[in-house]
């Protein structure tokens, strides 16, 4: 076992001479195969390696005899351990997730925060089997029946190619102790299941299945990567500014090269919860007469449209509520981020600036403005004799519909008087010699 762990451990590159590695011990005959190997390559190998424990209390005392196991075993042979412990069940309580899911959110928010170069885990080819059928399972594409990989990040996998057989022959060799997790035995997961039903009768069939199903998630894994080198180029072809990509561009490619771009462009944000069908309602947006839609994805994430291009955000964008213009004095709006001055004086100057509007006084009296959203059927007349609808002002010059709920309208009464980053309408439009309320707008400083 351990010419072919060296062997493998150099092919994939998972070490570099001089770097601390943590084995992540359960106490199980994996780990503490993989540690033993480890420790005693560790020369050869140009390392050094300790062992982490993390306790998640799920099994009462029988957690606490896996810990106690693994700490006196590296006492013995001279082996530094860095133990970990939480109260999975509280977190599980409180964030509304699996046994399963929160123990692995805590172990592996453990081994995070450990300090150390690599975190090797003992992930061997009966677990990329088991891997591989329940992506085949639930259904997947390249990517799921390319398994587990030999290394992501600081993460590694040094035995990765050796069996359930090959590790307790190892162990038996060795005289090494191990522990047995009792929920192993059960039937209660869909992945003990396979391992006590499916996988022996496959064995039966083809005794090596394990080996034939990594070396094919092997070859998987390196056309999956090739195709996301083929989708990277695509994006980088159809960038339209940052944060900003062609729909054109995605929808002239290939569909499952469209599909493999969309999912990499969005896999970072949402690396579980991205469906296919998520994928193809994003395709749909990007191919959809609207200029300017959007749709919804899990964790707040929304794709828009934005004419002949698309974006995402992280979470949907906030409106503002309307509020009453303060004629002497300063009018915050702080969803925007900004601040509106007022004064009266007589105008000078008719300067055209998106940032600062001069109103007819004789046209305001004593009557309220008010600066809110814009409404259904709003109309303003930049020009005389030329009324249109502020929809179809945004929508001439591009404006994407969720930016338009955020632009603030000056209106008194039913009348929009002016509308930021337009203009003001031509019969409140100050002109020079005759009194004006004048309103600045800036952004608020932070």
């Amino acid at each position: 076992m351990r010419a072919k762990t060296l062997s493998w451990c150099s092919r994939e590159m998972l070490f570099a001479p001089g770097e601390h590695v943590v084995c992540a011990v359960s106490g199980g005959a994996d780990s503490m195969a993989m540690l033993w190997c480890l420790h005693s390559l560790k020369e050869k190998l140009g390392i050094s390696v300790s062992a982490a424990h993390f306790n998640h209390h799920l099994r009462g005392a029988e957690s606490d005899r896996d810990a106690a196991f693994v700490r006196d075993f590296c006492e013995e042979r001279g082996i530094a351990l860095a133990q970990g412990e939480a109260d999975v069940r509280a977190y599980c309580k409180q964030f509304g997730v699996s046994e399963e899911v929160g123990a692995r959110h805590k172990r592996y928010a453990f081994f995070a925060s450990l300090a150390c170069d690599k975190v090797a885990t003992a992930h061997n080819a009966d677990d990329n089997t088991e891997t591989v059928l329940l992506h085949l399972l639930r259904g997947t594409g390249l990517r799921g029946l390319g398994g587990i990989p030999p290394k992501n990040a600081r993460l590694v996998r040094p035995i990765l190619w050796a069996t359930r057989k090959d590790i307790l022959r190892f162990l038996e060799e060795e005289s090494l102790p191990w522990i047995e997790d009792s929920t192993n035995a059960g039937d209660t997961t869909r992945r003990n299941r396979l391992r006590h039903w499916v996988l022996p009768v496959l064995r039966e069939e083809e005794p090596a299945v394990s080996s034939h199903i990594s070396e094919m998630a092997e070859l998987l894994r390196g056309e999956d990567a090739l195709l996301d080198a083929y989708a990277a180029d695509l994006l980088e072809k159809a960038a339209a500014g940052e944060d900003l990509w062609r729909c054109d561009t995605i929808l002239e490619a290939p569909d499952a090269l469209q599909k493999r771009a969309l999912r990499l462009l969005l896999r970072p944000v949402l690396p579980v919860n991205l469906t296919r069908a998520h994928i193809q309602a994003v395709q749909q947006l990007l191919a959809a007469p609207s200029p300017s839609a959007q749709f919804s994805l899990p964790e707040g994430i929304v794709v828009r449209r934005q004419y002949e291009n698309f974006t995402y955000t992280m979470e949907e964008p906030i409106g503002f509520a309307a509020v009453q213009l303060q004629q002497f004095g300063i009018t915050r709006i702080p969803e925007l981020g900004i601040r509106l001055t007022t004064k009266v004086e007589i105008f000078e100057k008719n300067e055209k600036a998106s940032f600062q509007f001069a109103l007819r006084c004789a046209m305001i009296r004593d009557n309220t403005i008010h600066i809110r959203p814009r409404q259904r059927g709003d109309r303003i007349a930049l020009r005389e004799k030329n009324t249109v609808k502020l929809k179809k002002l945004f929508v001439d010059r591009k404006i994407p519909r969720w930016e338009r709920e955020r632009i603030p309208i000056l209106t008194m009464g039913d009348e929009v008087l002016a509308v930021f980053g337009v203009g003001v309408d031509y019969r409140y439009t100050a002109v020079a010699g005759e009194p004006a309320l004048i309103i600045h707008i800036e952004k608020e400083e932070m």
